[in-house]
Parts: C-alpha cells; structure tokens; sequence
C-alpha cells in the first residue's frame, strides 16, 4: 500500500515534476512512493499550473511524418502511387492515410501528394518524365490505351503536369500518322 504522506525531501522534487512536465498523477505517485491522490492533494493545496498536453498530432516529432515530408520533397512526388508510397514506408494502410490526411491539412504536404492509385500510372508518368517519347508510346510500352486522358483530367484537377519532353514537328506528326494509317490496312 502507499503511503499518503510525502517525504519533506521530495517535496521540492515532485513540485519541479509538476511544473516542468506533462505525467499524470498516477505516474508521479509511482516515482514518488504516494498514492495518485497524494500527489493531487499536494497539487491542488499548492496551487500549482501544471504544463497543458500538446493537442493533436505532433507532425514535428512523429517519424512517419517527417518520412512522407522527406518524400514529398522530392521531383513529381505527386505521381508516386499510393501503393508505392505503402512499401516505401512499411506501414498499414489506416495508419499512412491518417498522417497524410493530418499533413494536407497542415499545407506541409501538396494535396495531390499520396493520391495517384494506379501503378500502371505511375509508370507511364515515370516515363513520360525521364524519357523523350511520344504519348501513344508511352502507351504502348507501359499497356495502357488512355495515358492522353489521364493527363487531361490530373490537369484539369490541378494537379501540376509538365508538357511533355517529346516535340512533335510537322515531319514527324505527319509520319506517324502515315505509319498508323498502314497498320490498320493490315
């Protein structure tokens, strides 16, 4: 059982705790050798203002935060899948949407951040940055039939796509139409 009186040399010890940190009554009592009402009393008697709980999510000491800011600082990050993003950092799906949904609110991350689905996708969106080719390639090399449209409605949604490296000149647009035009006869 513990005792409900405090030992005149731990008096100033436990005053200190009471200011400086942020334990409960219950812990201090167990440091101390007192009952949690021990320390209230004593509390309370001296008319001590105790530091208040820091409300809500700490994105400055949390590591998962700090990882998805260190991510998203990076080039095109807006175009890294979800899925990605999971195997990246190593956690349960519930637990990465909460700390990216805290970052967006915070502005500390861009709101397209974490939101791309489609692996396929960030593929195409890899290539279409790296590489010099044309949309329709860049299909065909990653299998997808509507690269063009996805990159209209990102665009039309906000998000920040780049025009792409390849240019066509009259030549080769004109070539390529030709060479598509003989394709389809056969």
């Amino acid at each position: 059982m513990r005792s409900w009186v405090i030992r005149p040399g731990e008096k100033d010890n436990l005053m200190k705790d009471l200011i400086e940190t942020i334990l409960s009554f219950e812990k201090l009592g167990e440091k101390y050798g007192v009952s949690r009402q021990a320390v209230w009393d004593f509390f309370k008697r001296r008319g001590i203002r105790r530091p208040l709980k820091p409300k809500g999510h700490q994105t400055e000491e949390c590591r998962l935060c700090q990882k998805l800011i260190q991510i998203s600082k990076r080039p095109h990050s807006e175009f890294i899948s979800n899925r990605t993003l999971l195997k990246k950092i190593g956690v349960p799906k519930t637990k990465c949407l909460y700390h990216l949904h805290k970052l967006r609110d915070k502005g500390l991350v861009s709101q397209t951040f974490g939101r791309l689905r489609s692996k396929r996708a960030e593929n195409a969106y890899g290539i279409y940055f790296t590489k010099r080719l044309s949309i329709s390639a860049i299909e065909r090399k990653v299998g997808y039939k509507s690269f063009r449209s996805i990159i209209r409605r990102h665009r039309a949604l906000g998000w920040n796509v780049p025009p792409s490296l390849y240019v066509y000149d009259g030549r080769e647009r004109r070539r390529v139409q030709i060479e598509r035009h003989r394709r389809k006869k056969w």
